[in-house]
């Protein structure tokens, strides 16, 4: 053992990356709900696994998509295990990622010089939630052609280019083979690129600049408090044993343990065959879909909700810019953007909940 690591020391220097991992201090107030983004990564490579694992079934077709689902979950060896793994850490991802927002929102770990990681943050974000859109559609049964059919006809309420889009989006004026071709390729190729890409950006970024406001040693009362002894534990203990060793095992495993519980007690469906000649009398997306949903449906004018569903990202990436004359990191020494806060967390679930109910309760809830 002693040689082969040897080799690779000499020709890589590992025990120099080790201890440059091993000696990063963890502030001390650093605790489990700064494990989301974490969590957000170990269902990323659960995706990646369970999603691969399907491929070897997976025919992208029109007319074999459905049956070879249908195969992968009635015939395959625990077929129906890794699909239901893979559609609940789907869901636990785009949560975790919502959680993870939430904290660092919360927090203010957004603020300088960490602006450019809460942008990559918030695009990684957007790139998450479209994994939701293509997939949903790939087993090509009767909820996910009709949400396909949905999906791609949003753009069209865009002045000049909303045809275009529409087009290209389903490959033609319909939707059909070419449709799932597109959403196939964007879910198994391009849309995972995008993330490594930018996963990795985000990692070097948080690397290089924390997660935390870094303290100022030319500020004369940091100075006062590191003579008289205090503050000298702003960087809390090395990561080496107890963050790489415990604490990061412990949130992996849970993490496994959790997906593939929710996966045993609540399997996926196999749904009825897609039949674009009979519309289902419902169609829900995704939970995580539900408020801007509710918005399409109730918004007389489709524009207002295609600019209201746009306007959530980029409302998201302006943060930084327009909250940067605030230095405190503390939620509650910054009252208005707490007020925000939950005035959009209140909004959002109340339409959330309002796209389970029929139309005519859709924003009232049945409540007045």
């Amino acid at each position: 053992m002693s040689k082969l690591y040897n080799w690779f020391q000499e020709r890589l220097e590992i025990q120099a990356i080790a201890d440059d991992i091993a000696s990063k201090y963890v502030p001390p107030h650093v605790n489990i709900f700064y494990c989301f983004g974490g969590i957000t990564f170990v269902c990323f490579l659960i995706q990646v696994a369970t999603g691969f694992a399907m491929t070897f079934y997976y025919r992208p077709s029109v007319t074999d998509a459905f049956d070879s689902i249908e195969y992968l979950m009635t015939e395959v060896n625990f077929g129906w295990l890794i699909r239901s793994i893979h559609r609940w850490s789907a869901s636990m991802m785009v949560l975790m990622m919502i959680l993870h927002i939430f904290r660092v929102y919360l927090t203010g770990g957004f603020k300088k010089p960490r602006e450019l990681t809460w942008i990559t943050g918030v695009i990684l974000a957007t790139v998450t939630v479209s994994f939701g859109v293509t997939g949903y559609s790939l087993p090509w049964d009767q909820v996910g052609y009709w949400a396909c059919k949905i999906v791609t006809g949003v753009p069209e309420a865009i002045p000049f280019v909303g045809s275009k889009l529409v087009e290209l989006l389903r490959g033609g004026t319909s939707v059909g083979q070419n449709t799932l071709t597109r959403f196939y390729s964007l879910h198994t190729f391009v849309l995972p690129v995008i993330t490594l890409i930018l996963m990795l950006a985000h990692f070097l970024m948080i690397r290089k600049q924390g997660v935390i406001k870094k303290p100022n040693f030319s500020d004369p009362k940091f100075l006062a408090k590191l003579a008289k002894g205090m503050g000298h534990n702003y960087y809390g203990e090395p990561a080496w044993p107890n963050d790489l060793l415990y604490i990061f095992p412990v949130v992996i495993l849970g993490t496994f343990a959790a997906v593939i519980g929710l996966a045993i007690l609540e399997p996926s469906a196999i749904g009825e065959k897609a039949n674009p000649f009979a519309t289902p009398l419902e169609i829900l997306p995704e939970w995580y879909f539900f408020p801007t949903f509710n918005l399409l449906r109730v918004l007389p004018n489709k524009l207002l909700g295609v600019l209201a569903m746009a306007s959530v990202p980029l409302g998201l990436l302006l943060i930084p810019f327009i909250e940067s004359s605030n230095e405190y990191q503390n939620p509650f020494r910054r009252p208005i953007a707490s007020i925000i806060f939950l005035l959009s967390t209140i909004i959002t679930f109340w339409l959330g909940i309002g796209a389970t109910m029929p139309i005519d309760k859709a924003i009232t809830l049945g409540l007045f």
